[in-house]
């Protein structure tokens, strides 16, 4: 929607309402509603949450892997990597920028190029109930690099994991400043099943989506 047309959409809801001005009861409803919504039903964990996350993003085609603290994430990378004599060449995300990464590696650390076979990336959160992993749009988290590479490695702390979706929400709302343009939430590779029920594996992102829990 331009945003021509979206100032006649709202002119005509504000010309449909009139001028009646809100009243301080219901003004305090409003306030109340937005700083605490109403919890709805929940579906209960079969497990501990990051039990539970494991299992789940494994079922969604994951592959997961443990590591104790961000400074083993550069050899845990290097894992995926093709052997040598092959150049390393991948896009990493800002955010993760300042966790030593070999010198004779070649590294965007940026916007996704279109050309790179791997891209790291940071999540604020992962759910239990679903396996999936919250990705928000930051200068420091491109959401180009959750999408054009043929592998995404998500870095998720494990103390971000969370039960529900709606605790992933309040975790957006807590950490405060304005909302981000895109919020992503990833539950495996891309694959789709709209052509005759038949999974074709990938649709539209990559072919793997490897997690790295990070215990600290």
């Amino acid at each position: 929607m331009t945003e021509a047309r979206r100032d006649t959409v709202l002119a005509r809801i504000r010309a449909a309402l009139g001028d009646r001005h809100r009243t301080r009861d219901e003004l305090a409803t409003l306030d109340r509603r937005l700083n605490a919504p109403p919890v709805g039903v929940r579906p209960k964990l079969h497990d501990d949450p990051l039990s539970q996350f494991i299992t789940k993003a494994q079922a969604n085609l994951c592959t997961v892997e443990r590591i104790a603290s961000l400074q083993m994430l550069v050899p845990a990378i290097l894992r995926l990597l093709p052997p040598p004599p092959q150049k390393p060449d991948i896009s990493v995300a800002p955010a993760l920028a300042h966790l030593g990464w070999p010198a004779d590696w070649s590294i965007n650390f940026g916007a996704g190029r279109r050309t790179e076979p791997l891209s790291v990336t940071l999540a604020v959160a992962g759910i239990a109930e679903t396996g999936s992993v919250v990705l928000r749009s930051a200068p420091a988290s491109p959401t180009t690099l959750n999408f054009l590479p043929d592998m995404h490695v998500v870095v998720l702390r494990a103390d971000d994991v969370v039960a529900h979706t709606e605790d992933a929400w309040a975790r957006l709302r807590a950490e405060g400043g304005d909302w981000p343009r895109t919020v992503n939430i990833i539950a495996g590779p891309s694959r789709t099943a709209d052509v005759g029920g038949i999974i074709v594996r990938p649709a539209h992102g990559p072919k793997s989506v490897h997690l790295v829990l990070c215990d600290s």
